[in-house]
């Protein structure tokens, strides 16, 4: 049985502190009493709780369009991480790196961590005001880190697992980018020739008055309706694209059949899969390495996966293990896991060191996802050649067909 899938949300709240100062922030949490509680744990009484659904402001809109990426979550935990190994206080830490960034929207956040910290709030407090910014990972990691005063190993190990995390999407990005763009190409060539060029050779065939070949007619009439419709055409490909992609966020039916269907799929149903478990692991791995709970760490492990079965495999786990269950169980039960992870993790809980066979499972499975990558990115080029040059060659044999009947008739 399958549990409940539980999707944090952005709330904005205002609370009123023992002297009666106001506090605002946002946090992302399932419900509201978890907002009420995250409150209380600050020793505040909540004024005013609200879902924050989109944003409004011009400057907030500016700001999501603009973001912030992994790749500067990264050089942050690093620099940090760097400077309070050396001996830097934190506060101090902080300034510098608001000198140092030059991304607005980071910018503006550290100014409010930096004034959080001056005030004594704790590192891992602050950026929760901010946790539509940080991921989970993140401020469970640092939470973590404080708390065992290793704050500066946390960062370094956080930002080790980002910039790798940041390097498998490019390589992912990269193997998929080039099929898009010829399959972009091919498409645009193909509408130019049926909208552009093929109504000069119907005018001729019309004069020719002989009978067509069938390639031709097929190609003629597929001219015929572009000429004619390829608006609706445009509009109903834009139309599936948008309705595929509001039916996987919205419908959890349709996306649990969705990502079954392309695990499925040959070659690159494997790719994703292995992704996925990389994820998983180098994730899992670096949130026990923190100090932070098991049960805790899966919870947050859950959402990084990309994959609705695999992240309601891991809430079925987290159950589990809850109950007394080992890891190792849990995941063999699921069926999405490989026997070699199943294995690795069992060995992992019976000698202690889980977060280090994790993170060996990880190395392993982002090796082979390289190396499928690069195998696919040499196979694509000759593939995607070999279509572009069949839809071409098609066209321009549908073309030539009945010139050669001309030719061989007048020889005639």
């Amino acid at each position: 049985m399958i549990g409940v899938l539980l999707v944090a949300k952005n709330y904005a709240y205002k609370a009123r502190d023992s002297e009666g100062k106001i506090h605002k922030g946002t946090i992302s949490a399932e419900n509201e009493r978890a907002v009420v509680n995250f409150i209380r744990e600050k020793n505040y009484f909540a004024t005013e709780i609200k879902e924050v659904k989109e944003q409004s402001s011009l400057d907030d809109m500016i700001s999501k369009m603009r973001g912030v990426s992994a790749k500067e979550i990264a050089l942050f935990c690093r620099q940090l991480s760097t400077m309070i190994d050396a001996g830097v206080p934190l506060v101090n830490g902080i300034a510098i790196l608001i000198e140092q960034t030059y991304n607005p929207v980071l910018k503006k956040t550290f100014r409010d961590i930096y004034q959080q910290v001056q005030q004594g709030e704790t590192l891992s407090n602050s950026m929760k005001r901010h946790s539509n910014l940080f991921p989970p990972l993140m401020l469970h990691m640092i939470e973590a880190g404080e708390v065992g005063g290793v704050l500066d190993a946390v960062l370094a190990r956080l930002a080790d697992h980002l910039e790798k995390e940041h390097k498998m999407k490019e390589k992912i990005k990269s193997a998929m980018t080039y099929p898009l763009v010829v399959i972009t190409l091919a498409i645009g060539i193909v509408m130019f020739i049926l909208v552009k060029v093929m109504p000069t050779f119907m005018t001729m065939f019309e004069n020719m008055k002989t009978e067509l070949p069938l390639p031709t007619k097929i190609l003629l009439s597929i001219s015929g309706f572009m000429q004619s419709y390829w608006w609706l055409v445009l509009l109903a490909l834009i139309g599936a694209i948008g309705l595929a992609s509001s039916l996987y966020k919205s419908s959890l039916v349709y996306r649990r059949r969705f990502d079954y269907i392309t695990t499925k799929l040959p070659v690159f149903g494997i790719l994703l899969q292995k992704v996925a478990i990389a994820r998983f692991s180098r994730t899992l791995s670096t949130l026990l390495y923190g100090g932070v709970p098991i049960l805790t760490a899966l919870d947050v492990v859950k959402n990084v996966t990309g994959n609705i079965n695999m992240i309601e495999a891991l809430a079925e786990a987290s159950k589990d293990v809850r109950d007394g269950f080992t890891m190792s169980d849990t995941l063999k039960k699921s069926g999405i896991f490989t026997p070699m992870v199943v294995q690795m993790v069992g060995i992992g809980e019976e000698t202690g060191q889980l977060d280090t066979m994790l993170n060996k499972i990880a190395d392993f499975y982002e090796s082979d996802v390289d190396d499928m990558v690069a195998r696919l990115s040499s196979l694509m080029e000759p593939i995607m050649i070999t279509i572009l040059g069949v839809l071409i060659g098609g066209i321009i044999i549908s073309v030539a067909l009945p010139m050669f009947d001309a030719v061989t008739n007048v020889g005639h």
